[in-house]
């Protein structure tokens, strides 16, 4: 752990000598100690330019694009090598071929299931829209199934979880962002190596990145002594790695590919308030058992064999009964959706945020939110104001206690345009908010892992489920509206402060991107 620790610092101190380098240099033009500084100081503009065209030219977020345009110009040597440090949102080339071609090789996984959008579109053609242009997006299509659970908190998905985990039969896929040695951990690989040793298929995803100062350098190859094939995520190479906002971001469990748990809870105690970090944890995650279950699989499959092509044909993970128009009759007027996805840096497609903007442009009643970070683009933000502007009751529960001193105060910045606009704003007293949420009319819902800051929108692999006329949509409001009651609503009257703070704010927000 101490070398994890060590090594973890590696990148701030290559930072920190690239800045160093570039105060230097500006002392040696303004002091004329270089009798060609004025030339050497040309080729630096130069080099200033050339990335600013480069970034222009790469059709990333206009916001994104901005501050690092901006940085690059006063900075040219400090913010160019910075860029192509910590600010490409691209992966390196070869995992982006490695992904793209596992998605090729397996994709008539996918496209030869039955359509069932024409039952959405019969009940809400606008939803129907939503799911045709997630599908073309990304393949996953839309399900009819009404077997979906909603956990409001960690604590009330462990016993569950661990449950659905003794019960396999088959194998069990892990992927998550944060894992950490505790109570809840430990409850996981305990079953985890029990059900390897009875000769289950037990596979296990995590980020290095995230589990920078949790967890041992070697915890892949501890967990594949136990059994238990363990996939490091991108792996962290201090000073040289150049790919630290690829991340892997997503949450998910996958059992016999019949039963899947995703939403917000990373495998680490906090998650499930046997440890208290930043007060009470607010989470959720859902349960989805039934056909609904195979796109998850496919995600994890896809990431998988794309570092590790163990497994010839998808299809001998899915486990789908027929959604034929026979079983679409059955369900009478009660018909209810669900659509898993994933989300890319890998493409410029901005899928996310895109559903969530959709989300409120559909809005007729309400649409409440919950989200840990704050940190949008123009395009969101206005998506935000205009729902108000046009009566819809748009809430934002938000932590009260936060995690991140700094993009807390950056997620304040917004709150006076937002308040003016009539978006109501929440800070959760007890303590910190995690919960990634959109529900919407009591129709349509969004849980996953999709934080509502630029490194989720688009920079790291998420994933998230859309719910169409789900049961459970009514207690994700209820959920939100029981959270309300412990939360201080903020008015424009506790935004005000001094000049200087509003300079500073300026300053957060054109540093938004970065955060």
């Amino acid at each position: 752990m101490k070398h994890r620790r060590f090594l973890s610092t590696g990148r701030l101190v290559a930072l920190g000598l690239i800045l160093l380098v570039q105060v230097i240099w500006l002392v040696i033009i303004f002091s004329n100690i270089v009798d060609y500084s004025v030339w050497i100081n040309i080729v630096f503009v130069s080099f200033s330019f050339l990335m600013i065209l480069y970034l222009i030219n790469k059709g990333e977020n206009p916001a994104y694009q901005l501050s690092w345009i901006i940085l690059v110009a006063l900075l040219p040597i400090f913010g160019g090598l910075l860029y192509l440090l910590v600010g490409n949102k691209r992966p390196t080339k070869q995992l982006s071929q490695q992904i793209k071609a596992q998605s090729k090789l397996h994709c008539e996984g996918l496209c030869d299931l039955p359509s069932v959008k024409s039952a959405l579109r019969q009940i809400n053609p606008h939803y129907e829209g939503l799911a045709t242009y997630v599908e073309s997006q990304t393949g996953l299509p839309l399900y009819l199934d009404r077997e979906v659970t909603y956990y409001p908190n960690g604590e009330s998905l462990m016993d569950p979880l661990l449950e659905d985990l003794r019960q396999a039969k088959e194998f069990i896929f892990l992927e998550f962002f944060i894992i950490d040695y505790g109570e809840f951990s430990h409850a996981v690989f305990d079953i985890l190596a029990q059900k390897a040793a009875e000769g289950l298929d037990v596979r296990l995803i995590y980020d290095d990145f995230g589990c920078l100062i949790r967890l041992p350098d070697d915890f892949d190859q501890q967990m594949d002594r136990k059994g238990i094939k363990t996939l490091k995520f991108n792996p962290f190479t201090p000073v040289i790695s150049l790919a630290v906002n690829t991340r892997d971001h997503r949450k998910i469990v996958i059992i016999d590919g019949k039963v899947a748990y995703t939403g917000g809870l990373n495998l680490a105690d906090e998650y499930i308030n046997r440890v208290t970090r930043f007060g009470y944890w607010k989470d959720n995650m859902i349960r989805l058992a039934g056909d609904s279950v195979w796109s998850l699989t496919y995600l994890f499959l896809e990431m998988w064999n794309a570092y590790f092509p163990l497994d010839v044909h998808f299809r001998d993970f899915r486990r789908l009964s027929k959604q034929d128009e026979p079983r679409l009759e059955s369900y009478g007027a009660a018909k209810a959706f669900i659509q898993p996805f994933g989300d890319s840096p890998l493409d410029t497609e901005p899928l996310a945020e895109n559903i969530y903007r959709q989300i409120l442009n559909m809005a007729t009643d309400y649409v409440y939110i919950y989200t840990p970070y704050l940190v949008i683009s123009y395009e969101m933000e206005n998506a935000l104001m205009m729902a108000a502007k046009r009566g819809i009751d748009v809430r934002l529960m938000v932590p009260g206690i936060p995690d991140k001193n700094l993009v807390f105060r950056l997620t304040r910045s917004f709150y006076p345009h937002l308040l003016h606009a009539g978006v109501r704003i929440f800070e959760y007293t007890p303590g910190f908010v995690h919960a990634k949420t959109f529900v919407s009319d009591d129709n349509i819902a969004v849980v996953g892992s999709i934080n509502l800051d630029f490194r989720s929108l688009f920079l790291h692999f998420e994933v998230g489920s859309l719910l169409y006329y789900q049961p459970i949509i009514q207690d994700i409001r209820r959920d939100f509206e029981d959270s309300q009651v412990q939360a201080h609503e903020i008015f424009l009257a506790d935004t005000h402060q001094s000049q200087l703070g509003e300079l500073w704010d300026a300053v957060l927000r054109l540093l938004a991107p970065f955060i």
